[in-house]
């Protein structure tokens, strides 16, 4: 399994860090997590890839820095004559369609593919996509939010935390995965504020990571300031990805 980093930063981030946005490889299927702002540009410039390589979007929650590449991607979809298949929240699919006609291609909307996800409380297998097993919990954000598990057939496995405060449901459904990608809006001692806006810190995330666990963990959606990392323990290596980044996950 293949991760490329299209987009590490949030929505009030460092320019140069880009919106949510990651590139999943594995066993010749192609899933994007999360479409932020510039995500398609992302696409183009850090793999070469175009549309018709994707066979999916999985999208955690309809917060912008995370929906507003989708267009882009649908109306190249769409040029091309074929579907964009998008998993998300039910309600992310409602936005989506009137994103899309908010932005005047509404003569593409039939490229889209949508499956909409009833987001489970507890961590729940939600399908199985081109040999890709899914699983899916709801995370503690503002809005209904979703993390994701993705199992390959050799069983390499990554958990995606999407946007969340400390959330223990998260770290069930990432028990016995070997990466955890978790998002880490502010740095320790701004847990208060953080938590307020439904994200969590890098100190969050380390502990998240510790209680799975899995045995590295990757630092995306930071915002203006660098991530300070202390106490990792042992066991637990960390990445601070950059953009067009890769690591393989076994």
């Amino acid at each position: 399994m293949r991760v490329s980093f299209l987009g590490v930063g949030g929505w009030v981030s460092m320019p140069w860090l880009n919106h949510p946005s990651i590139l999943v490889e594995a066993k010749g299927v192609r899933l994007l997590l999360d479409a932020g702002e510039g995500s398609y540009r992302q696409l183009r410039r850090c793999t070469g890839l175009d549309v018709d390589s994707i066979d999916a979007v999985i999208v955690t929650h309809g917060h912008g820095d995370h929906i507003l590449g989708l267009p882009s991607y649908v109306l190249m979809a769409g040029s091309r004559g074929i579907r964009l298949s998008v998993i998300a929240p039910r309600y992310v699919m409602d936005d989506l369609v009137s994103l899309i006609k908010a932005t005047h291609i509404q003569q593409y909307v039939n490229a889209l593919n949508p499956i909409p996800v009833d987001t489970p409380n507890e961590p729940s297998f939600i399908m199985e996509f081109k040999g890709i097993r899914i699983y899916a919990v709801k995370v503690n954000h503002t809005v209904e939010a979703m993390a994701v598990k993705l199992i390959d057939s050799d069983g390499s496995c990554l958990t995606y935390s999407g946007d969340t405060a400390p959330s223990r449901s998260l770290v069930e459904l990432a028990k016995g995965c070997g990466v955890l990608i978790h998002e880490a809006s502010g740095n320790p001692g701004f847990e208060e504020e953080a938590h307020r806006h439904g994200h969590s810190t890098v100190r969050d995330a380390v502990n998240i990571a510790r209680e799975a666990g899995v045995k590295q963990l990757v630092l995306t959606h930071f915002y203006t300031v660098n991530p300070i990392i202390s106490e990792l323990g042992e066991g637990l290596s960390l990445m601070i990805p950059y953009e067009c980044s890769t690591i393989e996950v076994k």
